[in-house]
């Protein structure tokens, strides 16, 4: 979870090194359960706030898909009955 600092504290980001979190500075905790507690914790003691990480979303593969145009269309070979 990623954390900005609003004041400058000695905290932990992992659980087991404590170190000064610098206020404005932002981090993130460890990617598991205890990371998670971690930042909560912080934001609980109101030394910090949680920070919104946004959704990237993907370019199109081409210019003609950008402008919203379809590939043309693949003719399908018409089977007769005999």
């Amino acid at each position: 979870m990623k954390i900005r600092m609003t004041q400058t504290v000695q905290g932990s980001l992992d659980g087991e090194t404590v170190r000064e979190l610098v206020e404005g500075s932002e981090y993130e905790t460890v990617d598991s359960p205890r990371g998670e507690r971690l930042a909560r914790h912080h934001i609980k003691q109101r030394v910090a706030v949680a920070v919104v990480v946004a959704a990237v979303t993907p370019e199109p593969e081409s210019a003609d898909a950008e402008a919203g145009e379809l590939p043309e269309p693949i003719p399908l070979k018409s089977r007769r009955r005999k």
